[in-house]
């Protein structure tokens, strides 16, 4: 039976039981359950003006099912949390939660956030996220709605999907090693989410821009593999919350 956390008293195994914790589904569900709950009352409040380009592919996806768009807003919250909830079921872990985890969870999230601002003020790219994007014009509640739903959904499609299908053929169909197909998933899931992000007008962001969304997906996808969805949504997450939020604030 699981012995209780002693961050205090375990050191190095403590850091470990943690890390083992904080990426289990039932954890991960917990943790991002908020989120998504925010986000889509957020939906719910202003439809599809708030609605982000990864989430809205899921609702076209789900449109092809002959779900009506109305109820395909609901669905990519209702996906997210179904796969975590399933796949806890399939893992079998416990059902207990040690809220301590959940906590340390935000922290570290909150804390692998700061790179990316602090690269992302060297290069200059708030720009892009803040002054010169329709999410300027949001009120404040709609832009950390925004931000919520694109940590959220741009991890599932990015990260936890894109990253799981390239593994999986380079692994099962090519026969390469694991960390092959873990390295080739992060690359192309990179230069995907940077492109993603200079649509539907391409070559609309700069070099620098795309250099930076190249870099910042590779950071999310080492993120995920070592610290699991969770925590790269939710540090994906406080990144544009305050890329979109805070730094708009203070241009205006």
């Amino acid at each position: 039976m699981p012995q209780p956390i002693r961050f205090a008293k375990q050191g190095r195994t403590s850091k470990l039981y943690y890390t083992q914790l904080s990426r289990q589904p039932l954890y991960i569900l917990v943790f991002l359950l908020p989120l998504v709950l925010l986000y889509e009352f957020a939906l719910y409040s202003k439809g599809s003006s708030i609605q982000i380009k990864a989430h809205d592919h899921l609702v076209r996806f789900f449109e092809a099912f002959d779900i009506p768009p109305t109820q395909g807003l609901w669905l990519g919250g209702i996906a997210i949390l179904t796969i975590l909830f399933l796949w806890h079921i399939f893992e079998g872990n416990r059902w207990s939660i040690k809220l301590r985890v959940i906590f340390f969870m935000a922290l570290e999230s909150i804390a692998f956030a700061i790179p990316l601002l602090l690269f992302g003020a060297v290069l200059g790219s708030f720009t892009v996220a803040t002054v010169s994007s329709p999410i300027a014009n949001l009120t404040i509640f709609d832009k950390i709605a925004v931000s919520i739903g694109a940590g959220l959904y741009e991890e599932l499609v990015f990260r936890m999907l894109l990253i799981s299908l390239v593994h999986t053929v380079v692994c099962n169909v090519f026969k390469r090693s694991n960390i092959t197909g873990l390295t080739i998933g992060v690359v192309i899931s990179a230069l995907l989410f940077a492109l993603y992000h200079d649509l539907p007008n391409a070559g609309s962001l700069s070099a620098v821009t795309l250099f930076f969304y190249s870099v910042a997906g590779v950071f999310l996808g080492i993120l995920y593999i070592s610290r699991g969805f969770g925590i790269a949504a939710a540090t994906h997450a406080a990144y544009d919350v305050v890329a979109t939020s805070l730094l708009a604030t203070l241009a205006t």
